[in-house]
């Protein structure tokens, strides 16, 4: 009987990180059938998809109610899965309000869970470590500052570095001040989620048409996150086909500056090393809450929070204005020293974030979750074992 073993990846971030978990997990676990819910990455790693990522494509307390009834159906899928497919094993990556209720489908069944990409406890609904306490068996978190979270709530829980450590090195070149001036080359990044993109196109579409005004020779590229359709993007950022690209690192190599949407991109900047501006909104409702019932007060870019100091600028729901984000565009154009400060601070997030092999240690944490569960085999060897 082949090792079943569950994967749940709702968005770009976590189709990479799962999809770069389940290479490794192929060579520790030979005989594993591999099914779940993911992207284009973890269906090119041959996953057995159970319904796409984007089906779960939502942003902020309140979008979830609009996408509801797409929510309801994938969840019902994934339960009926588990019924009829009990896996040995789970995975769950990020996306808590959906998966933190798997999980307790998962333990209910008896299957071990191992969720990798922490939800954000640490900036709000502090409680979930409570929920994740019951329903997980092992917390693999990606921040160093995470571990602290969970071990003093009595969660098993391992930091097995970031693995974007792992997938990208630090740009070697930047451009001559006097080129960057006249001909600025501009990368906007409206999030991967299509909620994100509901919101921040028309702000990314004002703002371009900000840049090309004072800036004539601008080139500006927006990278398209494989969970998104091209010609949807392309209709909400008010962009031409040839302004879109398909792989967000390489237009942040190129770039001189960038504005970015909160998420793990900002992480994704800071590693290459391109000064940016980072910028997010919401639902007004979202944002109420976010305020007035999270009352979240600390940074929202994970540079920012990793640095304990803020060395990128965030223009947050009513500063995230094309106004504003442009001002501050200007402002890294013109000044070649505040920029080198920023990619100094930038670059130095890496030091934090551990070592590489993320993904192997991860891997290697799900096989020994796996065989705890396991029963002996009768040759008396102690289950899978590493290769």
């Amino acid at each position: 009987m082949p090792t079943k073993v569950l994967i749940i990846a709702g968005e770009a971030s976590s189709d990479n990180a799962a999809a770069g978990l389940l290479r490794e997990l192929k060579s520790l676990i030979p005989d594993g059938h591999f099914y779940g819910v993911g992207g284009k990455k973890l269906a090119a790693e041959g996953l057995e998809q159970l319904l796409s990522a984007e089906s779960l494509n939502v942003v902020g307390i309140t979008d979830w109610w609009d996408k509801a009834k797409d929510v309801l159906v994938s969840y019902r899928k994934v339960l009926k899965a588990i019924d009829q497919r009990k896996p040995d094993i789970a995975i769950l990556l990020d996306l808590p309000d959906f998966n933190l209720r798997v999980a307790k489908k998962l333990k209910k069944a008896g299957v071990p869970v191992v969720y990798y990409l922490s939800p954000q406890v640490w900036a709000w609904r502090k409680n979930r470590v409570q929920q994740i306490k019951e329903r997980v068996d092992a917390m693999l978190v990606v921040f160093p500052f995470e571990k602290e979270i969970y071990e003093k709530a009595g969660v098993p829980v391992e930091f097995v570095g970031h693995p974007l450590v792992d997938a990208l090195q630090p740009r070697k070149r930047y451009r001559d001040q006097a080129v960057i001036q006249k001909a600025p080359r501009i990368a906007l990044l409206p999030g991967s989620r299509k909620s994100e993109v509901r919101y921040h196109g028309p702000i990314l579409k004002e703002l371009s048409v900000l840049i090309k005004k004072n800036y004539s020779e601008a080139q500006i590229r927006v990278p398209v996150a494989s969970t998104l359709s091209r010609d949807w993007v392309m209709s909400r950022v008010g962009l031409s086909r040839e302004e879109l690209a398909e792989d967000s690192w390489e237009v942040l190599h190129w770039a001189d500056i960038a504005v970015v949407a909160s998420g793990t991109a900002t992480l994704e900047t800071a590693l290459i090393g391109t000064p940016f501006c980072l910028f997010y909104k919401v639902s007004q409702a979202s944002a109420w809450i976010f305020k007035n019932v999270v009352k979240y007060k600390g940074f929202i870019g994970m540079p920012n929070i990793l640095l304990g100091r803020q060395v990128v600028k965030e223009c947050f729901q009513e500063n995230a204005t094309a106004a504003k984000i442009f001002s501050e565009l200007k402002y890294l154009i013109n000044s070649g020293p505040s920029r080198l400060q920023m990619v100094s601070a930038l670059l130095s997030c890496r030091q934090l974030l551990g070592e590489k092999g993320t993904h192997r240690r991860a891997a290697q944490m799900v096989l020994n979750t796996l065989n705890r569960r396991l029963p002996p085999p009768p040759n008396g060897s102690h289950g899978l074992q590493a290769t």
